[in-house]
């Protein structure tokens, strides 16, 4: 099975505008017993694993502090993010898995679709800056 996304085009402080491949999921809500659409989620290959801010992590987990404490290094290592790592169920499409999401403990940060149990689930194409699209074997 196979989805596509188009890139967004986003404003940029360096360039007048970059496209940025965002991909739509849902996020099972512990809190609400249902599940929780996010539809502009930075599909990036470059990040170890997903992140969410703590204003939609506040949706999903009752308390985001029970998960592992974890700082996250970034482009400059001297800045630290904190989260909190918490195991939780994502769908794309009709694929459902579990992953480990860092909740950070900031709303100043972007959701993202990282690698580890996240991206490296799907084979994943990124063409050439326009649309990412995920296959999965069923």
């Amino acid at each position: 099975m196979e989805i596509g996304f188009p890139y967004k085009e986003e404003e940029s402080d360096i360039f007048e505008f970059v496209k940025r491949p965002r991909i739509k999921l849902k996020i099972f809500s512990q809190f609400a017993s249902d599940w929780v659409i996010l539809d502009e989620v930075l599909a990036d290959t470059g990040a170890d694993f997903c992140v969410l801010p703590r204003y939609i992590g506040e949706t999903v987990v009752e308390d985001i502090t029970t998960g592992k404490y974890v700082e996250i290094k970034g482009v400059v290592p001297s800045t630290r993010l904190i989260a909190y790592i918490h195991q939780l169920k994502i769908k794309i499409a009709d694929r459902e898995l579990e992953t480990y999401i860092a909740i950070a403990d900031s709303d100043d940060v972007p959701s993202i679709f990282g690698r580890v149990k996240g991206l490296d689930e799907f084979d994943a194409k990124f063409l050439k800056g326009e649309k990412v699209k995920l296959h999965w074997e069923e």
